[in-house]
């Protein structure tokens, strides 16, 4: 049977997948594991292509060409964890269609992994989850009220076909898992599942990218193109940090929720599309209207179902239940059979603030059963997890001046504040000018005027 997903990445590369999602064959019946940048010889007409963006000898251009070039309607997906600009724009011309992180290709690999090879068509990850997939109302974590309510709700809307919702919560709290829930739990369970991030996709991309294009639409045009909107067609497309859309951006995706239509770039007809959307944010969309950074008509839109996650600091009587969900899951997954846990670690937890909510926690948890060196993991060496994994200033999303005790002037404070912005935002400056409310052209401008570039940063 020819694999229906091919995994481009070096021996490395395979360890640390073998590492999450176990031992896979060479060839096995739905993946083939490739070490060098060869298209293989197999006979394809659909099917996923995972490339390790980051070595080079896969993001070359003569490889992706030849790759994007080989297939009918293989679907490229690079793996990378923050590309900038420049080369999402590069590698988006030679044919590849999204870019995950790592997470999110382990995630879509188990998937994968647990098909039962029934012939059906699977031209886009991931693919209706098995029976013991972890999407389940279970997964989220917890028995505070808050919670309680938000699984009641969950469980209310499995029979209902709404189609669109929101989620609003702070960075780390599971946006992505409760859409990933809702989702899996719903009526359309057994449709495609497409995941969108609004800040990965720069502006003069944003088209092609979720509304498809023809061959000849623009310059480097070579192939008819499908866009995500049209691959989630009957399923769920879940747009993650929408507030850091540009205004052009939310018009275009405001036409299709009204509509339900979408015409391709370089398209003459429209096409009809059924697809919930499922959005998710950590700013305050309200307040971005006010600020004309946000459409109002679109905001009203998303608004139908709003989910409000709360923050770690306001259900700490979760922290036992996560605590231990994640003690166990790590546990497993670094073969640490005879490790305990002790209730005074569970407890020392509890005293943090949690800045970086559910995601810090899950790393201090994980750092915890990595680095103890005994059998037990003691309320002091969960504390050093915790002092050895403080939160960035970019998880925090806050900003720290240092003002020398001569004074500082205006200017130095904007560099100092901008400097800052685009270290927490990786570079990115599509979403540091969405933060800032200003124009990337603006941005650019403060930033030649500044001397800011990503080689020569202001703020360590």
């Amino acid at each position: 049977m020819t694999p229906k997903v091919f995994v481009f990445g070096n021996r490395q590369a395979e360890e640390e997948l073998e590492k999450k999602v176990g031992k896979i064959k060479p060839i096995s019946k739905n993946i083939a594991l490739c070490r060098e940048p060869i298209v293989p010889d197999l006979e394809c007409s659909d099917g996923t292509a995972y490339v390790d963006l980051e070595r080079p000898e896969f993001s070359s251009e003569e490889f992706l060409s030849e790759l994007s070039q080989s297939f009918d309607k293989l679907r490229i997906v690079g793996i990378a964890e923050s590309p900038d600009d420049a080369e999402t724009l590069r590698v988006a011309q030679l044919g590849v269609a999204e870019i995950v992180n790592r997470e999110q290709f382990y995630e879509r690999i188990e998937v994968y992994l647990h098909e039962k090879g029934n012939g059906k068509k699977s031209e886009t990850p991931p693919a209706p989850l098995p029976p013991t997939d972890p999407y389940g109302l279970d997964s989220i974590i917890g028995h505070s009220p808050r919670v309680a309510e938000i699984k009641k709700m969950v469980d209310h809307l499995s029979e209902v076909d709404y189609p669109n919702a929101i989620i609003f919560g702070e960075t780390g709290t599971g946006k992505d898992l409760l859409a990933k829930v809702l989702h899996y739990n719903g009526v359309r369970k057994d449709k495609n599942f497409i995941e969108v991030n609004c800040s990965a996709i720069p502006d003069e991309l944003f088209e092609s990218e979720l509304f498809g294009h023809k061959k000849g639409a623009f310059t480097d045009a070579k192939n008819d193109k499908t866009g995500l909107f049209e691959f989630a067609h009957n399923g769920t497309i879940f747009l993650d940090e929408i507030g850091n859309l540009t205004r052009p951006a939310q018009a275009k995706l405001l036409k299709i929720l009204e509509s339900k239509r979408l015409r391709p770039l370089g398209a003459v007809e429209e096409k009809d599309i059924n697809v919930r959307v499922l959005a998710a944010t950590n700013i305050n969309l309200e307040q971005a209207v006010g600020e004309h950074r946000f459409r109002e008509d679109l905001l009203f839109r998303l608004n139908l179902i709003a989910i409000h996650l709360p923050p770690l600091r306001e259900r700490k009587e979760d922290i036992p239940d996560l605590v231990h969900f994640c003690f166990n899951f790590y546990r497993t997954l670094y073969n640490r059979p005879a490790l305990s846990l002790h209730e005074s670690a569970v407890e020392a937890l509890q005293q943090h603030s949690w800045p970086g909510n559910v995601r810090e926690l899950r790393n201090v948890v994980e750092r915890a059963v990595l680095l103890t060196t005994s059998e037990q993991i003691t309320a002091q060496a969960m504390k050093e997890a915790v002092k050895n994994g403080r939160v960035t200033a970019r998880e925090r999303r806050k900003i720290i001046i240092e003002i020398p005790d001569q004074g500082i002037t205006l200017k130095a404070i904007e560099k100092q504040a901008i400097g800052e912005i685009l270290n927490m935002v990786q570079w990115n400056r599509t979403q540091a000018a969405s933060i800032l409310g200003i124009s990337r052209a603006r941005l650019r401008r403060i930033m030649d005027e500044n001397g800011l570039d990503k080689n020569k940063r202001a703020v360590d």
